[in-house]
This record gives structure tokens, C-alpha cells and sequence, in this order.
């Protein structure tokens, strides 16, 4: 699946991957590919892009939203 991550107006990641972890309002979720369409708040923690190499990005944020649809995760981070 497609991840973007923007921070501040800029593109903090953009690229394939395996799996993402959010730290999402009301918890910790992951999202897999064909996962069914979201939109949630994000709370402070860490986010965590897991690449389809095995490789991980990992970034604080403090908070913002996590949109999935049609196979790609789109992140608006504070």
C-alpha cells in the first residue's frame, strides 16, 4: 500500500509499505493493505511505517489525522 506523511507542510515519507501503526485516538491501531476505509484523530506518539523490505520509519508527531482509502494511508501530522 501507498503511505504519505506530511509534517508541517512538507513530506516527511512517501513510499510502499507492509503495514502502518498509529497512535489513534482512542489507541494504537495498524493498518494493513484492503483494509476498509478510515479517518481518524491521531493523539501525540509514535507513528510507525513498516516497509515492505522489513526496514521501519518512525517519527514522533503530536498529533493530527490518518485517512485510508483505495490502498494508500494519507497522514496530517503536527
Amino acid at each position: 500500500m501507498q503511505v504519505k506523511i506530511f509534517k508541517s507542510e512538507e513530506v516527511v515519507y512517501e513510499g510502499e509499505a507492509a503495514k502502518v501503526t498509529v497512535p489513534a485516538q482512542n489507541g494504537e491501531m495498524t493498518v494493513l493493505p484492503h483494509h476498509i476505509s478510515i479517518v481518524t484523530n491521531l493523539q501525540r506518539g509514535r507513528l510507525i511505517v513498516f516497509k515492505n523490505d522489513g526496514e521501519k520509519f518512525q517519527t514522533e508527531i503530536g498529533g493530527g489525522v490518518c485517512s485510508f482509502s483505495d490502498d494508500c494511508v494519507s497522514v496530517l501530522a503536527e
